[in-house]
This record gives structure tokens, sequence and C-alpha cells, in this order.
């Protein structure tokens, strides 16, 4: 008699299936660029949530995959990734980016609470940081 039911399966059998990096509206993967990788939870062998645009259509994903099929489109020549967020990490030019400074930015805008009544200016104070890359490309980001 066997010591387990003729019926398991090995582990890697129950992940669930995960579909093509596709997108919907032009019907293509050969436009996509990936923004973003972050680790899913609860954790899955070789799945994380990944975030990405096709460039054609100006349509955004996010979904999970498998990490195969998101090297897929990372390293497909042509298109240029940009910035990529992988986890905590901003990876341009395929180097993480270092904090150059940190800032106070305020943000304004007018309200106004109904017909007749004056606009108000409203602000919000937000902490920067400023990131750079080896290659002279910086961008801000809310801290």
């Amino acid at each position: 008699m066997p010591a387990q039911p003729a019926s398991r399966v090995p582990d890697e059998a129950h992940q669930p299936p995960d579909e093509p990096l596709w997108c919907s509206r032009c019907n293509t993967d050969q436009h996509l660029v990936v923004d973003s990788i972050q680790s899913h939870y609860p954790p899955m062998p070789n799945m994380v949530d990944v975030t990405y645009e096709c460039v054609a259509c100006k349509y955004s994903y996010e979904q999970l995959a498998s990490v195969h099929k998101v090297a897929v489109i990372l390293n497909r020549p042509g298109l240029q990734q940009g910035v990529l967020q992988f986890g905590g990490q901003y990876l341009h030019c395929g180097n993480p980016m270092k904090t150059r400074s940190c800032e106070l930015r305020r943000i304004q805008a007018p309200l106004a609470l109904g017909v007749g009544k004056p606009e108000q200016i409203y602000e919000v104070y937000i902490n920067t940081r400023i990131l750079g890359c080896t290659c002279g490309f910086r961008m801000e980001i809310p801290d």
C-alpha cells in the first residue's frame, strides 16, 4: 500500500496558472514595458506582482505573473524600460538609484466649496527624496 494517496500531485502543480503579460487592447505583447515588480503576499514560489504598460495604446496592467514571464519582457531587445521599481529599489540603466538629497515640498491647490463661495487655497507639505543614477538621470519621489 502506498504511503501517499494516489491523487496527490507535487506542490508545483498546485500553483495557479499565470497568464502571459499581454495588452488586451492591441492584442500583443510587443509594446510592453515593466514598471514595477513586487513580492506577492502571501508568498508564492517563482511568482511576483507585476505592473506594466503598453506604450502603443497607453494602457496599464497589474497582475500576478511568473518570474520567467516577467524576464521575457525585461530581456527583450528594443524598448527601453526606463525606471523600474523592484521592491524598495528604483533601477535606471540597470543600476539601483541612490538618494542624492531630501526636500520638503509644498503643493498648493485652490478649492471651491460651492457656488458663490470664495475659493480657498489649500496646501500640503510632502517630504521627498531625490534619487540619482550614475548616468545623471534624477527623479523625485515622496518619502
